[in-house]
């Protein structure tokens, strides 16, 4: 029995159809749950540190021993408020038995309620726990997982991320864990790519329809006139024109005469586009005036200090859209005392910009009253905590250098740490002493000043996290150790030809793909001077 032309061509558009909508659907669900969990990962992790900073150097066994007290509420409330703003499920300190499958709970941060009765499980003991080895190996082992894990249970998709608290005496007494659910969006993901797969099931039924229809009324005539003209309007320099129907009574009349209201709309447009244009053109001006504003306060001239042969500075600042939120700064205090910053607004367009301008010159302002660099960010994060309705942050790396004897004094709140290089070494990570909470994040935080001594030829490289973070097509980040990598390989360099190489690298990286941050780097080279 043979089959019918129709039939055929019906069985082929539906195959077709079929597969290319599965595959549509495959595509967009894989590459969404890939940003998705990179980007929760990367936040439970970076949660998990600022927690166990906050509890760091606090004898928390205490708790255990003697019941819960004023510092206690008083981190409780804090850890409360971290997990508030960074939306995480579930937060926890625990202190894991090394003997048995057990763990006993400091702070169990599982909710918003206030009643102490109903939040504070002190001294409560969870046995049988599936992540106990992890939990147990961060205890023994004092280092946190680089990053966060990906479980699926009873609870849902969760990112999850540990890491060590140390006590007073630099040991480990417990473990911050850290939970971040992803239902919802993994859900929304699933909802999206279902969608997608529908849409293009009926788009394909629609199409092998028109088709059959087409076949069997044999219209082949109308198609070919509707071609010769489509042909003609699309041909480059032909006049607009419209087409006499074609009177067939079915939707090929109707897709001519579609196609000569689409020409009068043509025509209206162009008219019209001369207008449109002008507005375009004074947007991107603005744009282009917004830009050149931004790069304006940013020291832009160098050498810098050309009068001081004491050290070097060179620095660059290259946006992810027309203007971004990082910022970099440097000036002299006094006669004998040069501040450094680096700081990166959360948020990139106009709206980081602005609240960049905010606080740049509040750090400014407040550096040339004699401040220290932690009076300076206290004072500063109280200022940018008022009013923030945006709720907005900045992290932000500022340091002191004395010139005449080399003393550096530096505050870290919750920056990517500075590269050091000494004279005749490799260039390693600064000890920023765990970095601090982000500026604006929260009111009357207190933060810790370290302090190192720079001779002559050391080197101070300074950076957002536009450089760590850059991404390839592949969606995988430059990383913390491809850039120290990166810098030793270029240590010899003079501090220009070290950030353009750094940049160049990251390029050849990307290979193509869009900055998705803002880029920004300093570097500070003791040249001489300095005993």
């Amino acid at each position: 029995m043979k089959m019918r032309m129709k039939t055929k061509v019906a069985a082929l558009f539906l195959f077709i159809g079929i597969l290319l909508s599965a595959t549509i659907g495959f595509v967009t669900y894989t590459l969404s749950y890939r940003q998705v969990t990179a980007s929760y990962t990367s936040r439970a992790h970076n949660s998990a540190l600022m927690a166990a900073d906050m509890l760091d150097g606090k004898n928390l066994e205490a708790f255990l021993l003697y019941g819960a007290d004023e510092q206690y509420y008083e981190i409780f409330e804090r850890l409360q408020s971290l997990k508030r703003i960074y939306g995480i499920e579930y937060l926890y300190v625990v202190i894991p038995s090394v003997d048995y499958n057990k763990s006993v709970y400091i702070f169990d941060i599982y909710t918003e309620v206030n009643d102490p009765t109903l939040v504070y499980y002190l001294g409560a003991i969870e046995t049988d726990w599936d992540v106990y080895e992890t939990v147990l190996k961060t205890y023994l082992t004092g280092v946190s997982v680089d990053s966060a894990v990906i479980t699926r249970s009873i609870y849902g998709y969760l990112a999850s991320a540990y890491a060590p608290v140390f006590g007073p005496d630099g040991q480990v007494q417990a473990v911050v864990g850290v939970d971040i659910s992803m239902d919802v969006i993994l859900n929304n993901v699933r909802s999206q790519a279902f969608q997608i797969i529908v849409a293009a099931l009926i788009l394909n039924a629609l199409f092998l329809i028109i088709i059959l229809f087409l076949i069997q009324r044999q219209v082949l005539s109308p198609i070919v006139t509707l071609s010769h003209h489509m042909k003609r309007f699309s041909a480059e320099g032909d006049e607009l024109q419209e087409i006499a129907a074609v009177q067939t009574g079915d939707e090929l009349q109707d897709m001519s005469e579609s196609f000569n209201r689409m020409v009068g709309a043509l025509k209206l447009y162009i008219q019209n586009l001369e207008t449109v244009t002008a507005d375009r053109e004074r947007i991107a001006t603005e744009l282009d005036v917004a830009t050149k504003i931004q790069a304006s306060m940013l020291p832009s001239i160098f050498p810098a200090f050309p009068h001081r042969p004491e050290f070097d500075i060179y620095a660059t600042m290259i946006p992810a859209k027309e203007v971004g939120g990082d910022f970099y700064d440097f000036f002299m205090i006094d006669e004998n005392k040069l501040a450094l910053v680096m700081a990166d607004v959360s948020g990139k367009g106009v709206p980081a910009a602005l609240f960049m301008v905010i606080a740049k010159t509040l750090l400014k302002n407040n550096a040339q009253y004699g401040k220290s660099p932690k009076e300076v960010f206290e004072l500063v994060n109280n200022l940018l905590c008022e009013n923030n309705e945006a709720q907005m942050f900045v992290t932000a790396f500022m340091g002191f250098l004395d010139i005449t004897s080399g003393m550096f004094s530096y505050v870290n709140a919750g920056h990517n740490p500075p590269l050091i290089k000494r004279a005749d070494g490799d260039y390693e990570w600064l000890n920023t002493l765990k970095p601090g909470f982000v500026l604006a994040g929260m009111e009357d935080m207190k933060y810790r000043q370290g302090e190192l001594t720079l001779q002559d030829g050391d080197m101070l490289f300074m950076y957002t996290d536009g450089v760590t973070e850059a991404v390839n097509p592949q969606n995988e980040l430059f990383t913390d150790p491809r850039l120290l990598d990166v810098a030793n390989r270029h240590k010899s360099d003079d501090i220009k030809e070290f950030i353009e190489h750094i940049k160049a690298e990251i390029d050849v990286f990307a290979d193509g793909a869009e900055q998705a941050d803002d880029i920004t780097m300093l570097v500070l080279k003791i040249t001489g001077g300095i005993q």
